[in-house]
């Protein structure tokens, strides 16, 4: 349940200014056209999603303060130590099978944030260009934390 209220929580946070900016624009046009272009990214091969890793060195991504991050995230460091306290034994990952099927919702994952994070992108591109200076600070942060951060990952 924390799980999913972290998850749901940090959703809101960031996408409530995306949404209220969209719902102010004149013509959704530009919203469909920007969903369609990031929708299509999720669809890139994995070869070009590899090739927007930093570095396969984590100690590259902790110096960017990753493991901090990793505390409040879904399925993070926090959610793992609450769950161990009732369940001394539990553990995420059991058996090659089940390393597998994580390494498929980790990937899902990735789509999910690259696409969000191009959709975020061209949002921000358009405000700036017609003078949202603020929208676009804001999306910039929210895109920074929901969409880099996990990325990192």
């Amino acid at each position: 349940m924390l799980n999913q209220l972290i998850n749901v929580g940090w959703t809101i946070l960031v996408f409530t200014p995306v949404v209220i900016y969209s719902d102010s624009m004149r013509s959704l046009k530009i919203i469909y056209i920007f969903s369609v272009i990031s929708a299509l990214c999720g669809f890139l091969p994995k070869k070009i999603f590899d090739s927007f890793k930093f570095s396969a060195d984590p100690q590259f991504h902790e110096r960017f303060g990753v493991r901090k991050i990793r505390n409040f995230v879904q399925d993070g460091d926090l959610i793992s130590r609450s769950i161990r306290k009732d369940l001394p034994h539990h553990r995420t990952i059991k058996g090659k099978e089940m390393f597998r099927k994580y390494l498929k919702t980790v990937e899902m994952y990735e789509h999910y944030h690259i696409i969000c994070l191009i959709f975020f992108l061209l949002l921000t591109i358009y405000a700036v260009s017609n003078h949202g200076f603020g929208i676009g600070i804001i999306v910039t942060a929210g895109n920074l934390l929901y969409n880099i951060c996990p990325i990192l990952l």
